[in-house]
Formats: C-alpha cells, structure tokens, sequence
C-alpha cells in the first residue's frame, strides 16, 4: 500500500495501532502525547489524527472516544512495521513439537487436532487445518494397477506420486474393458506428458488436448481421460477446527450474539475448505495473511486470517490457517508461522 504520510502521521499512526493492539480501547490524542518521541502537543496530535481519518486510516467509535485503527491500518501497519519475533523458548518448544512430528501415518488425525491445537492456543485465534489431497498434489508418476484375476479386470487401483513425496490412491471401477497392458501404458503415457500438474489441471490439459486436432495418442488420452474423470479429491470431512473458545475472550466478540454468529460461520466446514484450498499453493512458499475484507470467503468478518502450508513426510500437504481479530499480535503470528520457515507475505486478495 502506497500512501503519502508524513514522518509525523507516520509515528502517531505507528503509535495509535501499538496502542490499541495492547489495550484493545479506543486511543486518544492525551495518550500519544506521552508515548510518542518528541512528545508533540495533543492539540498537533489532534490535527494528526483527523487527517488520519480523513485518510480511512482511523475510526472514531464515539464524538468524544479516541480513534480506532481501521483495516487500511492495519494492511499498512503490517506491510511497513511488522518485524516476526522469536516466541519464548518453552512455547517454541511445544510448536516444535508439535509441528515438527509430521509424519504422515494413516489415521494420525489425532495428530492433526493437536497441532491444530497447539497452534491455536500459542496464536490467541482459531486454527482451522485441512490436509490436501489430490487436488493440490503435483504429479511426479501415475501408475494404474488391475486387480483381482480377471481378464480384464473389473477394478483397478489409480497410485498417484507427487511431488512432496506423497502417495494417494483410489480404487476404480473398469467399465472400459481396459486390459493390464493399456493401463501401464495409460500411466506411462501420464507420468510422460502431464509430469508436474495437479488432477484438476490434468483433466483441463486433457480436455484441451482432445478438442485440438487428432494426434497419434489421440486414443490414449482419450482413455486416460475416461479414467481422470472418475478420480477426484478425498473429501473434505477431515477439516479440523480448534480453539473457538480463544476469540471469545477478544473484546470484540464479547458480546453473545455477534460470537454466537462467528461460531455458526465456523461451523459451515465446506466453506473453510474452500478458503484453505484456494490459497494453499501461495501458502507452501510464504505465509499468506488476509486482513478483513482481503478474505474472499469471510470479506464480512473483521478478521486476519494467516495461512501456511507445510508437507507431511509420506503423507499430504496440510494447510493450517490462524484465525483472530485484527487486533491481533502480528510480530507474534509471524514468527511462530515463520518457523516452519516462511517469510510473511501478503495474501493474493486482489490488494497485491
């Protein structure tokens, strides 16, 4: 974000955000005056801030309240100020603990809950993680393997490899007929010409590809996309959601409505799914952070979502996403996120 602020609205701007995100109440010009270096006078400070507001950069909750940063704020705030810091050493312990142990095995959701959790409760916000599947796996081979005696087989077994070292299959039915020949041709022919791309961008390719002129694999790709059309994404039901309970103590969800509503958004799990499927490739080479209405998916909630995807060792991606106000420790969430390792980077919103 590019604004032309002078040094002076730019200390009392960088104070009046320090301000609040410590104490959570609206900061006047009688605090300023005694926080900011060179201790200009309130009636300066008060100049300052009207054309701060003037700017969309502060809100006045009440005529005679102090100032309010507002989402422009905060987005320049980060994008200026924001250094990550280091979380003390025993919280960093237990990160490390608990996000390092990916290992990928079937079943370990139980892992999955407790990062989740650990994330969630080192954060102060909500955590909300979702291991990728097909959808965003890079193809490395495609194997497609008959099963039982049958000639031919009835059922096969689709063995895809990607990139980060994961391995997923799913199990087909064989309604084409296609022998056990055809299909280490079709995986060959796969591995050979689509090396790289995730499903969804395989079966677009192939679609391309049969709509041009014919060519001499013509007929495998038309197989092999007969077979595509049948594989699809795991489900979504393994999103795990943890640490609900931590925004309730936010000012700004106190009252019982309004967190009454904020728990019904986070209860529509598709929804989350689609939030992290969308900028979980972004998030494998740095954290993604969406202030308010940045958030494509929640754009009516004042909340900074940070997201990162990281690689389970014989498994899928997971991408988790730490969810809070925009009153939220930034310098903290950046370097817990950080870790893993990833610079902060701003989240692909249509801001960028």
């Amino acid at each position: 974000m590019t604004l032309n602020l002078s040094p002076r609205s730019e200390s009392v701007l960088k104070t009046l955000i320090e301000t609040y995100l410590v104490e959570g109440e609206p900061v006047g010009s009688r605090v300023l005056s005694k926080r900011i270096p060179g201790a200009y006078s309130s009636a300066t400070i008060r100049n300052v801030l009207a054309d701060l507001e003037d700017e969309a950069l502060l809100d006045q909750p009440h005529t005679s309240a102090g100032r309010i940063p507002t989402e422009k704020a905060y987005r320049y705030y980060v994008d200026h100020w924001v250094q990550p810091i280091q979380p003390d050493p025993v919280e960093a312990a237990r990160l490390s603990e608990a996000l390092g142990g990916l290992d990928g095995r079937e079943g370990d959701a139980a892992w999955l809950r407790n990062a989740a959790r650990v994330l969630s409760e080192a954060m102060k916000g909500i955590c909300v993680a979702l291991p990728l599947h097909l959808s965003r796996s890079r193809l490395v081979r495609l194997e497609f393997i008959p099963l039982g005696g049958g000639h031919p087989p009835d059922r096969l077994v689709a063995l895809w490899v990607g990139t980060g070292g994961e391995v997923e299959h799913q199990l087909l039915a064989n309604p084409w007929g296609l022998r056990a020949e055809t299909l280490i041709e079709l995986g060959n022919f796969a591995t050979a010409h689509f090396h790289g791309l995730t499903l969804p961008e395989l079966k677009a390719r192939l679609i391309t590809d049969l709509e041009g002129k014919a060519t001499d694999a013509e007929m495998l790709a038309r197989r092999l996309n007969d077979l595509a059309s049948c594989m699809s994404p795991q489900p979504e039901g393994s999103l795990v959601v943890a640490g609900l309970g931590e925004l309730g103590k936010f000012p700004e969800f106190l009252d019982p409505g309004r967190f009454r509503g904020l728990v019904e958004i986070f209860e529509q799990h598709e929804r989350l799914a689609h939030l992290l499927n969308a900028f979980a490739e972004a998030a494998t080479q740095e954290v993604q952070l969406l202030l308010g209405s940045e958030n494509p998916f929640l754009p009516d909630l004042p909340l900074a979502t940070a997201l990162r995807t990281v690689t389970v060792r014989g498994g899928p991606q997971v991408t988790f996403a730490l969810m809070g106000p925009l009153r939220l420790d930034y310098r903290k969430v950046a370097g817990g996120l950080a870790g893993w390792p990833a610079p902060l980077g701003r989240g692909n919103s249509g801001n960028v």
